[in-house]
């Protein structure tokens, strides 16, 4: 399982997701440590939540699309890797029906593509496991795999969209943390945490190191240390009385 998010900022993009992977093993689940987000060609970052093997065979076909996808994200590419993506989970779903009489559980993913399109605009596209899909970049926010309600609770009281890329790693930090210490099913660290921003006209992505994750969550701490001192100040009693 999985939780990738996606937060689009005043001066860049941050992709964030938990690192655990639940394998199917002869004697039942085992955990494992995973990366699930990915760069891919200049402007591209991937990420997706769901079964393995299917995120590979997505990322794989997105990964042959970057020269297109370097001049945007045109309608055209868009829906010719839309229907890529279905043939995938549709060949899937019919194995898996064939074998267990029905679709459900089948080996699907849930996908997050973030494009940094060359007219400036950074874009958050998001397809289902039905491949249908959707541009998000207008919302500022997405969300994928397990624990995305809970996530977007969580964003919809931290998330701004003139917030700095500084400031988005933490919400994102946070929002995945806390996802996790609330024991979603197959969630786990390590956090993973990238970013995309472009300066002086370079596009730069970058996963943050350890160290820079270790400091998050320092900051993390700190935050909720803050959030324990203002609840414990407010004073009720006048306000009822009030």
């Amino acid at each position: 399982m999985t939780l990738i998010i996606a937060l689009k900022c005043r001066n860049g993009i941050v992709v964030a997701s938990d690192g655990q992977a639940t394998a199917l093993s002869s004697g039942g689940p085992v955990r494992q440590k995973i990366q699930k987000i990915f760069q891919l060609g200049s402007n591209v970052i991937f990420g997706a939540s769901g079964s393995v093997g299917t995120m590979q065979k997505c990322r794989d076909l997105i990964k042959g699309y970057c020269e297109e996808l370097s001049k945007g994200l045109t309608l055209k590419v868009r829906e010719e890797i839309r229907q890529n993506l279905f043939k995938i989970m549709k060949t899937e779903a019919d194995r898996h029906k064939a074998f267990h009489g029905d679709t459900k559980g089948a080996p699907l993913a849930d996908i997050l593509i973030v494009i940094y399109e060359p007219d400036g605009r950074y874009r958050i596209w998001h397809v289902a496991p039905d491949c249908s899909d959707e541009l998000l970049d207008e919302l500022g926010y997405a969300c994928s795999g397990i624990g995305d309600t809970f996530a977007y609770t969580l964003l919809k009281n931290y998330y701004s969209s003139d917030m700095e890329i500084e400031k988005g790693k933490l919400v994102a930090y946070r929002v995945i943390k806390d996802a996790i210490d609330v024991g979603a099913y197959g969630l786990g660290e390590p956090i993973d945490i990238w970013t995309m921003k472009v300066t002086n006209g370079n596009i730069e992505i970058t996963q943050l190191s350890d160290s820079e994750i270790m400091a998050l969550s320092d900051a993390y701490m700190a935050w909720k240390e803050a959030e324990k001192a203002v609840l414990k100040g407010l004073n009720l009693e006048s306000t009822r009385s009030s």
